[in-house]
């Protein structure tokens, strides 16, 4: 798959480009010829009068609403970049909020001497853009693409790799390197010949003002707005198969589409050779109840192979584990079909994370003196073991107990942080004069919510960067050399804007998560499933660690010098990691593998 690349001269100094696989973009324009390029044979539209370009690299599902818009001035036939070119004639900026589904888009105008460049309102494909030293702005939907082009900035962005150890991932508009730039989800960028760039939002999760209707009704039109959302990805991509879990959000979806299909779907899922993480049993239910042919296939240490390649693709360091099995998930269905259905957006917009039950609890914590809760939490801190298995009861009341004596932004950091901000400290021996916790911009994000429910303020804040910068990220980076497209029908727009706008107690409470969703699912998924506590999407790290892993881990300490040549980490404390972690000490399994990560993309890098 070629990448999606253009560059723009903003001033006119800045010679023109003369590249391999580069051609105007403006041919015939009376002004400007040579302004605008991009790659040869990438879908683009120039419109009669030459006075504007548009460039677009990702798939609308409601591309026949827009040609209704678009009227006798985008005729049958014509393609999807004149419809948008009609559209921006007519309406200029403000048609961004109308596209629904992933997608990027460049469009040139000449007559403004502007470039606009837009990223979907959910980030499911990615743009980023640098200014070269000469003056022109290139512009990709892929990192290593973008740092091949001249000029370029290449120094170390010391903030984005504080962040990534934070989270395992860089969150936009950052990327590791300094002067390059992702353009953040349902954000647009004008760039124009005098040299300036300005970065807005088009598109925010707002969930005010809320609607007005019965939980029955809720349910009724949750379940009209999912067929729809199915159908929509159905006619666009034929006979899609269904990446399938133990979960509800892909059961609903397998459920759906097998009422859409004419023919029996396919089904596929990647299961593990540990209880508590393996659902191929849960996701067999599934298949047998909706007459779907089920493909499994079973993740295993040797599948560490596929991440360099994925590292690579990513173009910085990247540590969300679920990507080894999504990327083998998305191989396995690659051989049988060229789309598949995915449950992403489920969690976000329908309050799956068991997070958001925690935050409904904190929100009585609080109401506590502040000495009293402090108090209690230490005592459970000291009677709780440090070292209890992931996932079990006690590691999951520890880490409750933990959270709750922080501040706001930190008790909902903690449930995504991999390395804390003390860790870091120890860790990292790179330049941090300038580099600021992401507890502090998590905590002016959640301020400026117009929502007063502490829950939906940490739900806008997943929406904001989790959502896009994590769990978009990972599903194309799945996606790398394999010729399959992925789609997901619960962020269709129509299912977000409904879904925001509902009460929260509608999707989330103390005592129960999904509840649309599970209200919905009587026909669709058996009943067992609805039972089984909530799993995600998880790899059995500390184990694999400790196993078949460990020597990988002890080569990681021992090598650090080689493979960290510049210095960043502090040798000691990796070995500390690798060592504690080997003797079930701890659990490091996140961390090492974030470390991980980080050595390949370094050993890339030199």
């Amino acid at each position: 798959m070629s990448s999606f690349l253009g560059c723009m001269r903003m001033s006119a100094d800045a010679p023109p480009v003369d590249g391999p696989g580069l051609a105007a973009l403006g041919e015939g324009c009376p002004c400007h010829v040579s302004d605008w390029y991009g790659l040869a044979g990438q879908r683009q539209h120039v419109s009669a009068d030459g006075m504007i370009t548009v460039q677009f690299s990702g798939r609308l599902l409601n591309e026949g609403r827009l040609r209704q818009a678009a009227g006798a001035a985008a005729p049958t036939g014509c393609s999807l970049e004149q419809v948008l070119a009609v559209l921006y004639e007519k309406r200029g900026e403000s048609l961004l909020r109308d596209l629904n589904g992933p997608f990027i888009l460049a469009i040139a105008d000449s007559a403004r001497q502007n470039l606009l460049l837009a990223r979907d309102q959910h980030g499911q494909k990615f743009l980023f853009y640098g200014i070269s030293k000469d003056g022109r702005c290139w512009f990709s939907d892929s990192l290593p693409t973008l740092r091949q082009c001249p000029g370029l900035p290449d120094e170390i962005n010391f903030q984005a790799l504080a962040d990534y150890l934070a989270l395992g991932y860089i969150p936009a508009p950052a990327t590791i390197w300094t002067g390059l730039s992702k353009l953040p989800a349902g954000h647009q960028v004008s760039l124009t010949m005098n040299g300036e760039a300005v970065c807005q939002a088009y598109w925010r999760p707002e969930q005010m003002p809320k609607l007005k209707l019965s939980f029955a009704e809720a349910a009724a039109e949750t379940r009209r707005l999912l067929e729809a959302s199915v159908s929509r990805c159905v006619q666009a991509a034929p006979e899609p198969g269904v990446l399938l879990s133990g979960g509800i959000d892909s059961n609903i979806l397998l459920g759906l589409a097998a009422k859409s299909l004419a023919g029996k779907p396919l089904a596929f899922t990647i299961g593990f050779e540990h209880d508590v993480y393996d659902e191929r049993s849960l996701a067999a239910l599934a298949a047998t109840r909706a007459g779907a042919e089920h493909i499994i296939g079973l993740a295993r240490p040797a599948d560490l192979s596929l991440l360099p390649e994925l590292q690579r693709a990513s173009g910085e360091p990247f540590a969300d584990s679920s990507l080894l099995p999504t990327a083998l998930a998305m191989r396995l269905a690659g051989t049988r079909c060229q789309t598949v259905l995915n449950g992403i957006g489920g969690d976000e917009l329908f309050g799956g994370y068991r997070r958001y039950q925690f935050m409904a609890l904190r929100s009585h914590y609080d109401r506590i003196p502040h000495r009293l809760g402090d108090a209690l939490c230490g005592l459970l801190l000291r009677c709780l073991p440090k070292n209890a298995a992931p996932r079990s009861r006690l590691a999951t009341a520890r880490r409750i107990a933990a959270a709750l004596r922080l501040p706001t932004a930190a008790c909902y950091a903690s449930f995504q942080e991999i390395f804390s901000p003390e860790m870091i400290s120890e860790l990292g021996c790179f330049p941090r004069a300038d580099v600021v916790s992401c507890h502090e911009r998590w905590h002016a994000l959640m301020e400026k919510s117009r929502c007063d429910d502490l829950v939906e303020k940490v739900n806008e804040l997943d929406l904001l960067t989790y959502m896009p910068d994590d769990v978009c990220r990972k599903d194309i980076l799945a996606q790398t050399g394999v010729e399959v497209e992925a789609l997901a029908p619960l962020l269709d727009m129509e299912v977000t804007d409904f879904a925001l706008r509902l009460p929260r107690s509608f999707r989330v409470t103390g005592r129960q998560r999904k509840r649309l969703l599970r209200a919905i699912s009587a026909d669709l998924m058996p009943t067992e499933l609805l039972q089984q506590p909530k799993r995600g999407f998880g790899v059995p790290l500390a184990a694999w660690l400790r196993g078949e892993l460990a020597p990988t881990m002890r080569e990681l300490a021992a090598t650090i010098r080689e493979w960290d040549q510049d210095g960043w980490l502090r040798p000691e404390t990796v070995n500390q990691l690798v060592q504690e972690h080997l003797n079930s000490a701890r659990d490091h399994g996140a961390r090492l593998w974030s470390l991980y990560c980080l050595k390949l993309w370094l050993q890339e890098r030199h």
